[in-house]
């Protein structure tokens, strides 16, 4: 009967060691529960050109209606958008495009009598400005 319980505790050894390996995770390697993604790069912020936003001419006289002039607004080392704005000249002048890649020539064109300023920025802040004088001559006096 010895060799009977011997027997026994063996098949129960040999039962036993592969149900408990099996229940640790098999000992093998496992996947972790959370995998971070790769770290994406940032762009760099790009630093501000080298020097300042400049117009082809301060100032702009015109006589007539209609009458336009190009200015031409460029800055060293600079190629992204200069935006115009005319908004403080509504019946005096109009300037298009509204914005542009530098250098960009806008067009101002005279619309009325009056003097106003037409700014154009750049997407670093940095602003430049053209003065514009419209003078109308023409007319009929009754």
């Amino acid at each position: 009967m010895p060799d009977l319980v011997r027997c026994m505790q063996r098949f129960f050894v040999m039962l036993a060691v592969p149900a408990l390996a099996c229940a640790c995770g098999g000992g093998g390697a496992q996947t972790p529960a959370f995998v971070a993604p790769a770290p994406t790069p940032s762009p760099s912020p790009s630093s501000p050109p080298a020097g300042a936003l400049t117009p082809s001419q301060s100032s702009a006289a015109l006589t007539l209606a209609g009458q336009q002039v190009n200015v031409t607004v460029a800055e060293p080392s600079y190629a992204d958008l200069v935006a115009a704005d005319a908004t403080g000249c509504n019946g005096v002048a109009a300037v298009t495009p509204s914005a542009a890649p530098a250098p960009a020539t806008f067009t101002i064109t005279a619309q009325g009598s009056g003097a106003c300023t037409i700014a154009f920025t750049d997407r670093f802040g940095q602003r430049a400005t053209v003065a514009v004088g419209v003078t109308v001559t023409q007319g009929s006096i009754k």
